[in-house]
């Protein structure tokens, strides 16, 4: 792994499989639909749902067909719902690789039908359902004349309904209220539409509405966010035991002491006011490190936390390790993990950013190698360029 020595990001498939366990118990026996869009919130799609079909997932979301096709050219067989817009001229592609896509309207139904019959090929839709989101989506009460225009249109097939949550992640009564009257709009609906035609599939659960708000009407659960062991909200408690899936690494670059009144990094905005050991680790935030944390993050070496000096660069950061003995040139630094009895969180990091754990992994870029962990060995290196 010497060629990882700059930064990388580990994924721990063992802890997947302990969330997994326990959204199953959360599930209560509704068929979970594992999301891995945005290369599974950036812990890797391939390798996440190779293991998870390996595990009994038959069932996954993406955000558009180019993920989707990702997938399938990497052996994943369950079903796939691209959950976002695909052009149309995509109809072949959707329909040669049994890839379901989300019709963010009757009138996209419409031109997709259109290229569909073009090209000789069958496409399956599940029409969005707009509850109260305002995302995309035929609003609730004129989604049974949409859905049954989409049912009639040639070379297609309307495989199913979908909605989503505005504010599921909320302990507030007013969003408990709005969650609870997107539902029963969206079932309304379903029901409506089921009067007049077959519909294989009806889904409005996401993480937190399977946690919190959780409904046997739903055909699907979508996990997402808690697949990878981060919380829909960090300020909710979760009634499950869950394990960050990842860990960002990187390695001591440089060591050195600076005097007193030495400024250290971009715009001169930390000056050292004793005898400084500084260490320089190769990291920043075009690697996905946020630059917010200058000055107010920290990071963990030798089991101690290490406070980032100045501002973060593009491809490097610099930290204080004054009062840390044994750090040098090759020593391991977490900047989210555990070291010792230390732990860093993407929560913990959102909270120090105004922002959400989903962004933090997320945002993690492709020029950080993940380095696929299973059963305690490396297994996998992905590396994307």
């Amino acid at each position: 792994m010497e060629h990882l020595r700059r930064a990388w990001a580990e994924i721990d498939l063992d802890k997947l499989g302990d969330n997994l366990t326990s959204l199953e118990e959360l599930a209560r026996g509704t068929q979970i639909c594992c999301v891995v869009k945005a290369n599974a919130y950036g812990h890797d799609d391939i390798s996440i749902a190779r293991f998870l079909e390996s595990r009994g997932i038959s069932f996954f979301a993406v955000s558009n067909v180019k993920e989707a096709l990702t997938l399938r050219e990497n052996g994943v067989k369950g079903e796939i719902l691209v959950l976002g817009y695909t052009p149309y001229e995509y109809a072949s592609e959707l329909a040669d690789n049994d890839i379901l896509q989300a019709a963010v309207s009757v009138g996209y139904a419409r031109n997709m039908s259109r290229a569909a019959s073009e090209k000789g090929v069958t496409v399956k839709l599940h029409l969005a359902v707009d509850t109260g989101m305002g995302r995309i989506g035929e609003q609730a009460e004129d989604a049974p004349a949409a859905a049954a225009e989409a049912a009639k249109l040639p070379n297609i097939v309307l495989d199913g309904i979908f909605t989503h949550f505005a504010s599921a992640d909320s302990y507030d009564e007013d969003d408990i209220a709005y969650t609870e009257h997107q539902k029963e709009l969206f079932f309304a609906a379903a029901d409506s539409i089921r009067a007049h035609m077959p519909l294989r599939h009806a889904h409005c659960l996401n993480s937190a509405g399977g946690t919190y708000r959780h409904d046997s009407r739903s055909s699907l659960v979508r996990f997402g966010i808690m697949l990878y062991g981060l919380t829909p909200d960090r300020s909710l408690t979760l009634p499950v035991k869950l394990s960050p899936v990842m860990e960002l690494k990187a390695a001591v670059s440089y060591v050195k002491s600076l005097p007193a009144g030495k400024f250290i990094s971009y715009g001169r905005t930390y000056r050292t006011d004793h005898d400084t050991l500084i260490a320089t680790v190769p990291i920043g935030y075009a690697d996905g490190y946020p630059r917010s944390l200058s000055g107010k993050g920290y990071v963990l070496i030798n089991g101690r936390r290490a406070p980032i000096t100045g501002r973060i660069c593009m491809d490097q950061l610099m930290c204080d390790v004054t009062d840390i003995p044994g750090v040098e040139e090759g020593t391991e630094v977490t900047l989210i993990g555990t070291d010792g009895s230390e732990c860093i969180t993407a929560d913990d990091i959102a909270a120090l950013t105004d922002t959400i754990g989903y962004e933090i992994v997320c945002g993690i870029s492709k020029r950080v190698p993940r380095v696929i962990r299973h059963g305690g060995r490396t297994i996998a290196i992905r590396e994307y360029y």
